[in-house]
C-alpha cells in the first residue's frame, strides 16, 4: 500500500513532539548534533551505531582503513536520544513499513562492554518507532541475553550471525569468538523465538568457497532459518593482512578488476564473487534454508514482510501489488522529479527525467517504502 507523504510528515512531527518531552534541553541538543540525525541510508537501511570500533580485528575488515580503532566504546546517546535523532533525520521514515535499521556496521554490538547499550537501543526503537531492525554479530549470545533481545524487539528483530570459515577463523578472525560459539548463538536466538540467518559475508575466494557447505549444514542443525551471502571489499592493507593470515590472495587478485599496483591507498575495491554466491544459494535451498543475496531482505522476512526482489527467490505468501506507471509518475512529480520514461521491472523501477530541486535519496526512500520496490533514478540535464 502506498505511503502518503503528508502522512509521513505528520507522523514524524507527532513523534518528535512526543519524544522531545522525554528529553532535557541539553539531551535534545546533543541528539540533534549526532550523526544519526543526518546520516543517509545505505542499501541495507540506516546504520545504527551502538558502539564505535571493534576489538576482533578480523583481517578482512575495512573499518580500520576508515579510521576506526581496534578498541570498543559504547555510543554516547541514550535509547531515547537515538530515537529523537532518527526522527530529526530527513531521510528517516518511522513505522513498521518505514526505514530499515541495521546494527553492527562499524563495531560488534554484543561485545560484553556494549551489549546492554545495544539492547537499550533495540527496545527504544521497537517501543517508540516500530521500524524493522537487524543486527549482525560474531559474539556469543547466551540464552539469557537471547531472551532479552527477543523481548526488547517483540520477537521480531532480524539476527545475522557471521561465519565465513570453520577451519581458519583463528588466523582470519583472531580475537573473535569461535565459529562453534557463534553456532550456539544461532541456537539460543532460535530457541528464544527469533529467526537467525547465517551471514556468510564476506565471501573470501579460496576460503569460503571450500567451506560454505559445512557452514550451512551446521547452521541448519543449530536452527538457522536461512542464509545471506555477501561480497568482499579489499584495500591494499587488507590484501596484505589476508596474505599474512594464509588466505589464497592469488585467487582474490584474479577476481580484482584493477591491477594491484594501481590500487589507491585506503580505497576499497569490490571482488567479484557472483559465481560463489550462486553456489551458496543452490546449496542453501537444497538444504531447505531460505536464501537472500541482501541483508535487508532477511530483515523484511523476519518481520513478516516482503519486497518485490524477494519474489525472485521463491518467497511465498506475499500480498504485494505492483504500482502503475501513473502512480509512480504522480509520486515522482509530487517530489519535484519530472519523469520522461518509467520502466517497472520485476524488482526495480527505473525512472528517467529531470530534477527541479528534488532530493534523489529522499525520492528513492519514499518509493521503496511505499511500494517495497527499489528505484533507480537517471537524472537528465537540459532535456527538451
Amino acid at each position: 500500500m502506498a505511503t502518503d507523504i503528508s502522512f509521513i510528515t505528520s507522523l514524524k512531527k507527532e513523534l518528535k513532539e512526543k519524544i522531545r518531552k522525554l528529553l532535557s534541553e541539553e539531551e535534545a541538543e546533543i541528539a540533534a548534533r549526532d550523526a544519526h540525525a543526518k546520516r543517509s541510508p545505505r542499501p541495507c537501511g540506516l546504520t545504527i551505531h551502538t558502539s564505535i570500533g571493534c576489538v576482533y580485528q578480523c583481517r578482512y575488515c575495512y573499518i580500520y582503513d576508515m579510521g576506526f580503532k581496534p578498541t570498543i566504546t559504547p555510543y554516547p546517546l541514550t535509547g531515547i536520544q537515538l530515537v529523537y535523532a532518527l526522527l530529526l533525520n530527513k531521510y528517516f521514515i518511522p513505522s513498521a513499513n518505514g526505514t530499515y535499521l541495521a546494527i553492527g556496521s562499524v563495531s560488534e554490538p554484543f561485545h560484553l562492554l556494549v551489549k546492554e547499550k545495544t539492547i537499550e537501543y533495540i527496545k527504544a526503537i521497537y517501543t517508540y518507532l516500530g521500524n524493522p531492525v537487524q543486527f549482525s554479530t560474531k559474539a556469543f549470545i547466551s540464552k539469557y541475553d537471547a531472551e532479552k533481545i527477543a523481548k526488547a524487539s517483540n520477537n521480531k528483530i532480524s539476527p545475522l550471525i557471521t561465519i565465513i570459515t570453520m577451519s581458519n577463523w583463528h588466523n582470519l578472525e583472531p580475537y573473535a569468538p569461535t565459529p562453534e560459539k557463534r553456532l550456539e548463538t544461532v541456537r539460543n536466538l532460535r530457541e528464544a523465538g527469533l529467526k537467525p540467518f547465517l551471514f556468510i559475508r564476506p565471501i573470501i575466494p579460496g576460503v569460503t568457497d571450500r567451506e560454505f557447505k559445512e557452514i550451512i549444514d551446521l547452521g541448519g542443525e543449530y536452527g538457522a532459518v536461512g542464509v545471506v551471502a555477501g561480497g568482499l571489499r579489499v584495500t591494499k592493507n587488507i590484501l596484505e593482512k589476508l596474505r599474512e593470515a594464509g588466505a589464497n590472495v592469488g585467487e582474490i587478485l584474479r577476481r580484482l578488476r584493477v591491477p594491484p599496483e594501481k590500487m589507491k591507498p585506503g580505497m576499497q575495491y569490490e571482488i567479484n564473487v557472483a559465481d560463489i554466491k550462486t553456489e551458496i544459494q543452490r546449496y542453501a535451498r537444497k538444504k531447505g534454508l531460505v536464501y537472500f543475496p541482501s541483508a535487508c531482505m532477511a530483515n523484511l522476512y523476519t518481520h513478516g514482510m516482503f519486497c518485490w526482489r524477494m519474489m525472485l527467490y521463491n518467497v511465498k505468501g506475499h500480498d504485494l501489488k505492483k504500482p502503475s506507471q501513473s502512480e509512480i509518475s504522480n509520486l515522482l512529480r509530487e517530489m519535484n522529479f519530472k519523469p520522461h520514461n518509467i520502466v517497472i521491472g520485476q524488482s526495480t523501477i527505473v525512472a528517467e527525467g529531470t530534477c527541479s530541486g528534488c532530493d534523489p535519496i529522499m525520492i528513492s526512500e519514499i518509493v521503496k517504502h511505499s511500494y517495497k520496490i527499489c528505484l533507480k533514478l537517471h537524472i537528465k540535464r537540459n532535456m527538451k
